[in-house]
């Protein structure tokens, strides 16, 4: 009768309740080269969700324009409103008759006249910083075009707010106020909005009223901070009769061939230049290019530290535990079994870095966004970190095999050790 012990068909769970009590038995160690991991991940996973979120809140941004394609005189005109508040020179402006010369083409699916501008305005507790004037921007728009390019704007509800409405576009006194713009200032409909305008960074002593008759829902777009006026009535209160800002267009067909076609025809106008939304798009995501590599090689460096970490960790407690790996090879334990021991610690403790990590980042991810927005402005409305499941699989994959390659080392030092020559060691 054959009495060979039954092979055990679990060996892979004994292995892990073994690995589990073995990573217990140095709980302080274990629980600080986990936290490294786990930092190390959190760090990768936060990276992963602001460059995702990023993108996504850039590709928001630029759809809730609802232009493809802005005309606009030579010169960026938002750097001249920056330059403006800071006591430049002041805004470009396109001819009265470009409008009427670019509509004409083919190739546009619908188009909107816009005029922008600076004004000062009063009671409102909002400073510019560095400044004791408040200053807020103007949009003189034609709402029938405008809301073809912007269907979804709409005017918020609630008390103090009931009957918002479009200004009727011979009106020489209303405003509608985007969300942001009436929420800082405290304004409701019916409520009076005093402003003089700036010409050449002068502030002229005229100073005009206007009513609110209408008050935004939020976009997360530039739209939340802007007070609107119909187009007319901006160019009149400018002193700049005819005269445009952009020219937002939409292409019946928009791609790369028919941008570039399309921005060919027009830049033989002298006086404009024609900025396709995928350049904007482009130029957003290099302004933060070097700092999301700066901010990578601090992730691979902060990985790289938490490996070195783990095998520190594992190798010691290889040495340590010399006399122990001795007896157990010579009871009988093979070199597999060994090695598997050991890597499977390691695979653990990365594993379990790695559910860690993502955890804070996920918890983190408010945290982290605010402090973004602290540091430095993006050119973006609405969530930049967007943490989704693929970045967290990714991330916990990613510690996975690392502690896959990290753990091979440690495994087969202790694997290779001699029973007698492990037994004697230990018992020194």
């Amino acid at each position: 009768m054959d009495k060979t012990p039954a092979r055990d068909p679990f060996p892979f769970k004994r292995y892990i309740v073994l690995a589990t009590k073995n990573l217990r038995r140095r709980l302080v160690r274990t629980g600080l080269t986990v936290a490294g991991v786990a930092l190390a991940v959190a760090v990768a996973v936060s990276l992963g969700g602001f460059m995702l979120g990023y993108r996504g809140a850039i590709d928001k941004s630029i759809e809730m324009l609802g232009f493809q394609v802005m005309i606009m005189a030579k010169g960026c005109p938002y750097e001249a409103a920056t330059m403006m508040l800071k006591g430049g020179t002041g805004l470009l402006y396109l001819p009265g008759d470009t409008l009427d010369k670019v509509k004409r083409d083919r190739d546009i699916d619908s188009i909107t006249p816009v005029f922008v501008g600076i004004a000062q305005k009063e009671g409102s507790n909002i400073r510019d910083e560095g400044s004791t004037k408040s200053f807020t921007i103007i949009s003189g728009i034609d709402v029938s075009s405008f809301l073809v390019m912007k269907p979804w704007l709409n005017f918020k509800g609630g008390p103090g707010y009931e009957g918002g409405r479009w200004f009727s576009p011979k009106s020489q006194n209303e405003i509608i106020m985007g969300f942001e713009a009436a929420e800082y200032e405290q304004r409701k409909v019916g409520d009076l909005f005093y402003a003089s305008i700036i010409p050449n960074g002068k502030v002229l002593p005229e100073r005009h009223e206007f009513k609110v008759v209408g008050v935004l829902e939020r976009t997360g777009t530039q739209d939340d901070g802007t007070v609107f006026l119909p187009i007319s009535t901006a160019q009149e209160f400018f002193n700049r009769p005819h005269q445009l800002t952009i020219l937002g267009i939409k292409l019946k067909e928009f791609n790369a061939l028919k941008m570039r076609e399309f921005e060919n025809r027009w830049l033989k106008l002298p006086e404009v230049q024609v900025v396709g939304l995928q350049q904007v798009k482009n130029t957003l995501v290099s302004l933060v290019a070097t700092a999301q590599t700066m901010v990578a090689a601090v992730a691979v460096i902060a990985v790289v530290v938490a490996l070195i970490g783990v095998i520190n960790t594992i190798l010691m407690s290889v040495y340590e535990r010399t006399g122990e790996i001795g007896i157990m090879k010579a009871l009988g334990a093979r070199r597999s079994d060994i090695f598997q021991l050991i890597w499977l610690e390691t695979l653990m403790i990365c594993l379990l870095g790695a559910l860690l990590g993502s955890l804070m980042a996920v918890v983190g991810s408010g945290l982290v966004e605010r402090a973004i927005k602290s540091l430095t402005n993006l050119g973006v409305s609405g969530s930049i970190v967007q943490i989704s499941p693929a970045v967290l699989g990714y991330a916990v994959l990613g510690a996975v095999i690392l502690g896959f390659f990290g753990g091979l080392y440690p495994a087969w030092r202790a694997a290779s050790m001699r029973p007698v020559e492990a037994i004697r060691e230990g018992a020194i």
